[in-house]
């Protein structure tokens, strides 16, 4: 998405080298099965009647996590524009934040031409990217995060089953920065998702965003959005941050800034 140079907008992911596809390193269901709880008759209902009583399928339980629960870094949050200029710091102070944010993720997703030294890292994003679904959807994402990925799908299935969603349109890693203000945007990283654009939009993006029914009158970032609340969630259990809570709203976009050598438990699940 474009984003409006007084208020910067976040987007783009690609995949690493940490193995086949997401799915092979934390499989999710594509379909759990139903667990039934049988229904207890109380005394006063006779037998033939108690079996006659609807039983309701059980919320799916969520299998054990191959992913740790992270936050993002608070350094990389305030490499957005807009959150930095919340805490009021100098021209020079951006300047730092910048530099350090692009080297960190340099060194740990590769070098993008434009940003920082390629001796940090001589691969490239692009050169770790990977394929991976979610939710059926193909994306390419670096390959670090799609463990990540598997394990948010996972429980979003068990944990969001009352709210049923269905994406239909994911945008992963690019190759052309959509940032403004020095910033590069965490797509060309293979490290930012975005669910939607048409059902989820960017309220304080330029062109037809702002223009968006949902942007109008007094809602809040979740009223303006089709995703499930319980999807923000989830995503933020394992070290996303959602731009949605960014000033330019911008519902549709995750992105992946915790550490990635925590995300998996085990270092044997990485194959």
């Amino acid at each position: 998405m474009k984003t409006n140079p007084a208020a910067p907008t976040g987007s783009g992911p690609a995949p690493s080298a940490l193995g086949p596809t997401a799915s092979a390193i934390a499989p999710t269901p594509s379909a759990l099965p139903p667990v039934i709880a049988a229904a207890k008759p109380s005394a006063a209902v006779p037998n033939a009647a108690a079996s006659a009583l609807p039983v309701a399928p059980a919320t799916p339980e969520e299998p054990a996590s191959l992913c740790n629960e992270q936050t993002p870094q608070p350094f990389l949050v305030n490499a957005h524009y807009d959150s930095f200029n919340a805490t009021g710091g100098t021209s020079r102070e951006w300047t730092q934040l910048l530099d350090k944010a692009v080297r960190y993720r340099t060194e740990q997703y590769g070098y993008v031409k434009g940003f920082g030294d390629k001796a940090w890292n001589a691969s490239t994003p692009t050169d770790q990217a990977r394929v991976v679904t979610f939710f059926g959807v193909s994306v390419s994402v670096h390959g670090r995060i799609a463990p990540a990925l598997s394990c948010v799908e996972t429980a979003i299935r068990a944990r969001c089953a009352a709210y049923p969603y269905q994406p239909y349109v994911l945008s992963g890693l690019r190759t052309r920065n959509t940032y403004v203000n020095g910033e590069a945007s965490n797509h060309v990283y293979g490290i930012a998702l975005d669910v939607d654009p048409t059902r989820n939009p960017c309220c304080g993006c330029i062109g037809e965003w702002g223009a968006s029914e949902r942007c109008q009158n007094e809602k809040t970032k979740f009223q303006r959005m089709d995703m499930p609340r319980c999807w923000v969630t989830e995503f933020e259990r394992f070290g996303f941050y959602w731009l949605g809570h960014a000033k330019i709203a911008d519902t549709m976009h995750f992105e992946f800034l915790a550490d990635p050598s925590q995300i998996v438990r085990r270092a044997e699940l990485v194959r």
